[in-house]
């Protein structure tokens, strides 16, 4: 029971510090007005320097990546303004849920917190751009590593929150981006040439991310 305690303590300390990371880099390097990726480990990983590389060029405008492994909703709330809305984005691109469904926390619980993500930035931030994405497709039929990685979640329950988070995008009058069917194959799955491990993209899934971003910018 000590090992499992000393565990979570120490992944509690990883985000606790990239969150302190991020308020560093606001405070002291980022400009205001520019593009803010906002989410969990798909964020993270996001290859946004390359795929945005032409965007930021030909706006002027970068592109600052603030995603951190293994968030939820409730921590994406907690870390808005201090990691995303006090550099005023001009952009703002959320994707977050699925960590919520992978640790089966209830639909309405996570629907709340990014309902309260949208007025909490339109509050602060009037004049910013959102775009809340849908969340992505999962296989874990591709092996016993993918089956391992997307755990709890199912395409299904994302299906269903994903309808719900489409009437919040809409009723909040943010930009609803559903990536499902670039991403999925055939059957419905996240296609095995966009990831490696049936939940995260790869850099050929990204691709695909950006190219439907871009247009929906300011």
């Amino acid at each position: 029971m000590g090992k499992d305690i000393q565990k979570k303590t120490a992944y509690d300390l990883v985000k606790q510090t990239k969150k302190e990371n991020y308020l560093f880099l606001n405070e002291n390097y980022a400009h205001h007005g520019q593009t803010v990726l906002f989410g969990d480990s798909i964020t993270e990983i996001f290859n946004s320097y390359e795929l945005f590389y032409t965007f930021s060029k030909v706006t002027g405008q970068a592109v600052y990546n603030r995603g951190i492994s293994g968030d939820t909703s409730d921590r994406l709330l907690e870390r808005l303004k201090c990691n995303a809305l006090n550099i005023t984005p001009k952009n703002l691109v959320i994707l977050i849920g699925t960590n919520d469904i992978g640790k089966d926390i209830p639909s309405e619980y996570t629907l709340k917190n990014i309902q309260d993500i949208l007025s909490v930035t339109h509050e602060t931030c009037p004049s910013t751009n959102i775009i809340l994405q849908a969340i992505y497709p999962v296989n874990s039929r591709m092996s016993l590593t993918a089956r391992q990685m997307v755990g709890k979640r199912s395409n299904k329950k994302i299906s269903a929150i994903n309808e719900e988070l489409h009437n919040i995008a809409v009723e909040n009058k943010v930009h609803w981006l559903d990536l499902t069917k670039y991403l999925s194959d055939k059957k419905g799955r996240l296609a095995k040439e966009y990831c490696y491990d049936g939940l995260h993209l790869n850099a050929q899934g990204f691709k695909v991310v950006a190219e439907k971003i871009i247009p929906l910018l300011k």
